[in-house]
């Protein structure tokens, strides 16, 4: 019945974002268990992000670093392939920052098995993976698979109008609730990212 079903979406546990504003427009953030994709330029402020959601409510996670140098609490594996990072995957809250050196790397199929094999390692625990996907360097091919394999996909955009910088979110696709046909506004802060309440319609 329909109305067992929308029941069913109230009452399944959430998990902060780590950014008050998006908790706000996901009903109190993404559904536990589920793998999250972050897509975007590197000027996004899609790292900070990561971190934000990382760091919330003082949970166990995990933040494999393998793009940069690891910041206090972050490991920085010793390659990036599968074999290597899903043993590592462990706590309520996984990054791993990110997705496109994996694919870079090893190629498509070592990016999929750590959407697929390690997830389902920390979703048996209830647990989120976070995995930053940057734009304009990956086939369309190899976009399509990974948005077709990831739970929740979402595309950060920066947009220059004259002397103004806008900054949006989109929520392309998430389960258990329906796909929000708006953008969100955001400020990339020296704390992290700042969500408005407010939204536009796309």
């Amino acid at each position: 019945m329909p109305e067992n079903r929308d029941n069913q979406s109230e009452i399944r546990a959430k998990r902060s974002t780590g950014i008050s504003g998006l908790d706000f427009q996901l009903g109190g953030g993404y559904p536990e268990g589920t793998s999250i994709v972050v897509y975007g330029s590197p000027l996004t402020g899609m790292d900070r992000m990561a971190v934000q959601f990382w760091k919330a409510e003082e949970a166990e996670g995990t933040y494999l670093m393998l793009d940069s140098a690891p910041a206090v609490g972050m490991i920085q594996p010793s390659g990036s392939d599968p074999g290597t990072l899903v043993p590592l995957m462990h706590g309520d809250r996984v990054v791993v920052d990110s997705l496109s050196s994996v694919l870079m790397d090893h190629g498509l199929d070592a990016a999929l098995h750590c959407l697929t094999d390690g997830v389902d390692t920390v979703r048996q625990q209830g647990g989120n993976v976070m995995f930053l996907l940057y734009s304009g360097i990956h086939t369309p091919m190899e976009e399509i698979r990974i948005i077709r394999a990831a739970d929740i996909f979402m595309t950060l955009t920066e947009t220059t109008h004259g002397n103004e910088i806008e900054r949006r979110l989109a929520i392309n696709k998430i389960p258990h609730m329906d796909v929000p046909q708006r953008v969100y506004p955001y400020n990339v802060m020296e704390e992290g990212l700042e969500f408005s309440t407010t939204a536009r319609v796309i």
